[in-house]
């Protein structure tokens, strides 16, 4: 990719937005912005093209590089079409091979993005984290420890900043600790360094065609890597045999059911680090200010990397104890007449939900539903309905049907199983679902907003969601 390629930048959000001023900054001149936003325009710097509206997909094959952004489906046929009409170099992504003007000498379109591009400039180790649940809290745990011990690292992804957005800044001996989606993993053609897969169900049915091209989409973060990188998997979830054949350098495990010969786990409420036949003790689980016992499988796969990175046990130690979580991820929100309010709007699919449910044993109201993503609320169901400290299921959204239909239908076949029975009430707006929280909890309770739906259906996304809770439970009458 030279400054007079042809570039098309697909979608105009965050990373679109990031991409193009990096471009810019770099003197790039033949750019044109494609969305369906027609609105665009008038927002759009001198010396930008755009191609607007519901056809803004068309034509791609016009073009030398194109960047896709995340939410933009890689195998939509537009965008497989025009990379079936040019031909890389040998060197891929970046590295193309220019053709005419008008695409039709034989070559195909370079379909890039913005984390395959920052993963093939960047000139320092880059740690890559993604599984369905957890990754942006694992992701901040090795931001946190790698800070502690006074390296200089850098945050992005998902979370934080556009990776793009800091690669100018990057030296050698810098680290970059990136969260990655599926969706940014499908057309990766260099993988992380690091590469850390946490639990790895399914999710984003609405956006993947099925469970195993959701799967496959993953593959990328170790596909590339060589045989000096290594890779962390959570030795208790069956997924691990799916993946384990693409590595091709060192493997580090973590578990919380047993011990591990080289990586991270639990023993007797204490946290151990193995190598090389030593072991470690890096901290007591009582000292994790991280609420929830799940947040165990995210901490380990943190302490399994910033060993290997060297940072000292006391430092990762510290992080342990003082990092309490991400926003919208089971945040503390507000004690209210005796009950305490958490916000997960963060849940996103079932697992999450039955894990924040899993994190009290004290009375439980909990607000769930929201749009679908064509998941089962089964299993769901079955935890909601057998965990004795739930009380209440308060349903709101476009999934408030199909969970209350999975709810009743688990209530008849648990039977006597189920011990004292939960209430199922139905809301129209997450501002009544809190108000009606605010009366069935009881002192001395929690009442959790963990929907294991999107937000689409009432809201722009989770962190949306979130906030209006949050200003809700703020506007309760203590």
């Amino acid at each position: 990719m030279d400054n007079h390629s042809k570039i098309a930048i697909l979608g105009f959000g965050t990373e679109g937005m990031a991409v193009l001023k990096y471009l810019k900054k770099h003197k790039y001149d033949n750019i044109t912005v494609c969305d369906r936003d027609v609105d665009l325009k008038k927002k759009m710097p001198d010396g930008v093209s755009v191609r607007l509206g519901k056809d803004y997909l068309n034509g791609l094959s016009d073009f030398d590089v194109v960047f896709r952004s995340p939410g933009i489906k890689y195998l939509d046929p537009l965008i497989q079409s025009a990379k079936n009409r040019k031909e890389f170099s040998a060197g891929g992504g970046s590295q193309l091979k220019l053709g005419s003007p008008n695409g039709t000498d034989g070559l195909r379109v370079s379909i890039t993005s913005s984390t395959a591009f920052f993963l093939d400039q960047a000139p320092c180790k880059v740690i890559g984290v993604t599984g369905t649940k957890g990754k942006g809290t694992t992701a901040t745990l090795i931001y946190l420890m790698l800070k502690k011990a006074k390296k200089d690292v850098y945050l992005g992804g998902n979370i934080g900043d556009p990776a793009i957005e800091f690669l100018d800044k990057l030296k050698k001996t810098s680290f970059a600790v990136l969260e990655l989606s599926s969706f940014q993993l499908q057309d990766l053609e260099k993988s992380p360094h690091f590469a850390v897969l946490l639990n790895t169900t399914v999710d984003h049915l609405d956006y993947h065609v099925d469970r195993d091209e959701y799967l496959q989409a993953k593959e990328s973060l170790l596909a590339h890597q060589g045989k000096n990188s290594l890779a962390v998997f959570n030795k208790d979830y069956e997924y691990v045999k799916y993946y384990l054949p693409l590595v091709k350098g060192e493997k580090k495990f973590v578990s919380v059911k047993g011990e591990v010969k080289d990586g991270a786990f639990t023993r007797n409420g204490g946290i151990f680090y193995a190598k090389s036949g030593k072991e470690e003790k890096i901290a007591d689980v009582k000292e994790i200010a991280l609420i929830g016992s799940h947040n165990l499988e995210n901490i380990l796969p943190a302490v399994a990397v910033a060993k290997e990175i060297g940072v000292e046990t006391k430092d990762i130690r510290d992080v342990i104890k003082t990092f309490k979580g991400l926003p919208h991820r089971l945040e503390f929100v507000r004690e209210v007449n005796g009950v305490k309010y958490y916000d997960d709007s963060v849940s996103t699919i079932p697992e999450p939900s039955m894990a924040a449910v899993d994190s009290f044993d004290v009375p439980t109201v909990l607000i769930a539903g929201g749009a679908s993503k064509g998941l089962s609320y089964d299993e769901w169901a079955v935890k909601i309905l057998t965990k004795p400290s739930l009380t209440t299921v308060i349903l709101i959204g476009q999934t408030a049907d199909e969970m209350e239909s999975c709810l009743r239908d688990a209530w008849k076949k648990l039977g006597d199983a189920i011990g004292s029975p939960t209430k199922i009430i139905r809301c129209k707006t997450l501002e009544e679902a809190v108000k009606r929280a605010s009366k069935e909890a009881s002192k001395g309770g929690v009442a959790v907003l963990s929907p294991a739906a999107t937000s689409f259906d009432m809201f722009k996304n989770y962190k949306e969601r979130g906030v209006k809770f949050v200003e809700a439970v703020g506007r309760l009458k203590g």
